[in-house]
Formats: C-alpha cells, sequence, structure tokens
C-alpha cells in the first residue's frame, strides 16, 4: 500500500484540490498569483455553498502597497484570474474570466416586468385580443 499524497498547498497553506492544481496548470496560473488573489482579493458568495475569489480595483491597490513590485505586475496582468473555494476552504478550481461574477441570484430581477429587454410579443396576451 502506497502512502497517500500530499494534499497540492498555495503558498499561503490554503490547500488546493486536485482537480484545482490541475486546472492550474492546464491554464498557466502561476501559484504566486494565485497565492496573491487568495490573500488580497475580493471574496463573493456564489449561493451555492461556494465563495469566489477575485481581483477588483481595491485589491489591486492592496497589493500595490503590500507586495513586491514583480508579484504585482503578474496580477496586473491576471487581473481576470478567479478561484472558487468550497466550504471547507479548499480552492476548488481556478480560471480565467471572461464574464462578470454574477453578485444577485435573487428571484427579484426574474419577476415579470424588470428586464430593460423588450418581452417576445407572441407570448403576451392582452384583453380583447385572441392569444
Amino acid at each position: 500500500m502506497s502512502p497517500a499524497s500530499p494534499t497540492p498547498v498555495a503558498a499561503d497553506a490554503t490547500p488546493l484540490t486536485a482537480h484545482a492544481l490541475i486546472r492550474a496548470r492546464q491554464r498557466g496560473i502561476d501559484l504566486e498569483v494565485l497565492d496573491c488573489l487568495l490573500r488580497h482579493g475580493r471574496r463573493a458568495h456564489d449561493h451555492r455553498g461556494a465563495e469566489i475569489v477575485t481581483f477588483d480595483r481595491a485589491a489591486l491597490d492592496q497589493v500595490a502597497r503590500r507586495e513586491p513590485r514583480a508579484t504585482w505586475r503578474k496580477a496586473v496582468e491576471a487581473s481576470t484570474l478567479y478561484a472558487v473555494l468550497g466550504p471547507d476552504g479548499r480552492v476548488i478550481t481556478t480560471g480565467h474570466r471572461w464574464r462578470r461574477v454574477i453578485r444577485d441570484r435573487s428571484l427579484a430581477s426574474l419577476r415579470p416586468g424588470r428586464s430593460r429587454r423588450p418581452r417576445d410579443v407572441r407570448f403576451v396576451t392582452q384583453a380583447g385580443f385572441p392569444a
């Protein structure tokens, strides 16, 4: 029986899942920048039990004040980087975002009449008109 391999850990001792480590390697993500993201990034709950960590302007300003210039440059170049943390604090996955992080998952935005888009007239019925 072989001993279990240790869990990969980012520089700040945040454990990475095997999936997160594979994705970081595939996507060319520097673990130093990932560590910087986990220490200084903005955290937002995804309302499914996980937490999404991203760089925003305030986080990059904080990196500029507290980290070496070389690390700050890497962080600015990877400003689209995100990490998903599980409920246990482990990094589940990481990547580069190409869309906004949705922060409002309430159903209020889905109610009729709240959208700025015009409704599809095929589905709207009005009094006096056949459906």
